[in-house]
């Protein structure tokens, strides 16, 4: 992928950019190709017609290639990309096993940690997930920010308003000190790649997991007679709703100054019926970017469309942390899932460079 984000950069420098690309990389880099002058703005297609093409969409598919008006990113509203698949993240739970332990769905943090436990007991592990790439971290912990704290205390910290010691992030960062102290978690979780942790859910080594849609290769290719479920994160706070990572997947955009723009959005207008979206994912075993295809899809597929009402993405906030922050994040969970550090000293540890941060601006 950043190999071909460069190719796409030094394309546009040397003015020979294809009639359509795709745009790799964190939202400003796409703003900034938009403000360059080489991305069409497509919502005035998208809403021809009574805005049929619109409508074919997922609805957060398009929000992730959408600018709002007034973003921080000065690009003027509208939505310059189209999806051609979705992803989804959420929990994963090996049917079989929940059986075999005489289980139910979990819809609650402490069903979770109890029948982590009941999987322990019979000799499995209750969780795994690629804690190696510290961004599955950050996607779980802004899970449960969003379900503990609400969405708009969430957003309010990211603006420096409220600090990374207030009880509620003390809260979110006890879970992982919850899960540690289970002792259900899959050994050296902390420097397992996703690529592992995919393999040993495939071998039925843990009951649970946290895993993208893309998953669904591995598992097949590994164990095609897997039995598992997805579900959003199970439930802390009764008050918030919880939340899940989803969006598009892949996107195409339109060169601004192609001679060929009408036949590139008549391509995209053509790829994005549901004939094409279907044989697409039927090959590729990605979940569509349109409405009407789950009769079509595998029966693996369907389930990573369940729960989108949860959905949300850092493409889609109003706001974002900054990096070096995320990282301070992902960093102290990891030490307190190894017993080096509590939740509150990692609290304290991110705010200092919250405030490090904010200073500097």
């Amino acid at each position: 992928p950043e190999a071909y984000s460069q190719k796409i950069q030094a394309a546009a420098g040397a003015g020979d950019l294809p009639d359509l690309f795709g745009i790799l990389g964190e939202k400003k880099i796409f703003a900034s190709f938009i403000k360059g002058g080489y991305v069409e703005n497509l919502t005035p297609y998208l809403e021809e017609n009574d805005g049929e093409w619109k409508k074919r969409f997922i609805e957060i598919g398009l929000e992730f290639n959408e600018f709002k008006k007034n973003s921080p990113y000065g690009v003027k509203e509208g939505i310059y990309a189209i999806p051609i698949d979705m992803m989804s993240i959420q929990f994963l739970m090996n049917k079989k096993m929940l059986k075999e332990i005489g289980g139910e769905t979990p819809s609650t943090w402490q069903e979770f940690i109890e029948l982590a436990k009941k999987a322990k007991e019979k000799g499995k592990w209750g969780f795994i997930c690629g804690w190696g790439e510290s961004w599955f971290i950050y996607c779980l912990v802004t899970n449960y920010a969003f379900n503990i704290m609400g969405k708009e205390k969430f957003f309010s910290t990211l603006k420096g308003e409220v600090p990374y010691t207030d009880p509620d992030w003390i809260k979110v960062f006890k879970l992982f000190k919850e899960l540690k102290e289970a002792d259900v978690l899959f050994p050296g979780i902390v420097t397992l790649s996703n690529k592992e942790a995919e393999q040993f859910f495939a071998q039925e080594k843990a009951l649970f997991s946290f895993n993208g849609s893309w998953g669904i290769n591995t598992y097949f290719q590994i164990n095609p007679d897997l039995e598992y479920d997805t579900l959003p994160p199970p439930q802390v706070n009764k008050n918030f709703p919880v939340a899940i990572w989803a969006g598009a997947g892949s996107s195409f955009v339109v060169n601004k100054n192609s001679p060929l723009k009408k036949e590139a959005i008549d391509f995209l207008k053509w790829f994005t019926q549901k004939e094409q979206q279907i044989f697409l994912i039927q090959h590729t075993h990605n979940l569509p970017a349109i409405k009407g295809c789950e009769d079509k899809l595998d029966k693996n597929l369907v389930k990573f469309l369940k729960n989108l009402e949860y959905a949300t993405h850092p493409r889609i906030w109003p706001i974002n942390e900054n990096p070096r922050v995320v990282e301070a994040i992902n960093t102290g969970v990891q030490k307190i899932l190894v017993g080096e550090a509590e939740p509150e000293e990692v609290a304290k540890e991110i705010e200092e460079v919250k405030r490090e941060v904010v200073k500097e601006k």
